[in-house]
């Protein structure tokens, strides 16, 4: 088994979590993070591959994109990046992955029971 990078998954999850997130942002306020990039990585696993490990590994890897552009946007707003900060983004990072994994496998999944 060889596990592939689908670029298109890992963009269009990515385009799919910046869309999400202003309309989710009205409707559900206190879930709009967590639920804009697990259905992006849904959708990402869906496109990447059948196989759950493909769906996993570039739904992490847009969750990874995910939280390393909140990091970047986080430091362009405030200016300053002290420890405190960086650890709590960090630990945010790890979230959007673990959301990417978790996406990303039920998206591959959902396609294969499609199939």
């Amino acid at each position: 088994m060889e596990i592939k990078f689908n670029w298109k998954a890992v963009v269009s999850g990515i385009i799919l979590t910046v869309i999400l997130g202003p309309i989710l942002r009205l409707l559900i306020p206190s879930w709009m993070g967590v639920l804009s990039i697990l259905l992006a990585s849904v959708g990402c696993g869906y496109i990447a591959d059948k196989d759950y490990l493909n769906g996993a590994m570039n739904g992490v890897i847009m969750g990874a994109s995910i939280g390393i552009l909140n990091i970047l946007m986080v430091y362009i707003k405030t200016g300053i990046m002290n420890v405190a900060i960086l650890s709590i983004l960090i630990y945010a990072l790890a979230g959007d992955m673990s959301l990417g994994f978790i996406g990303g496998s039920a998206g591959s999944l959902l396609r294969s029971l499609r199939d």
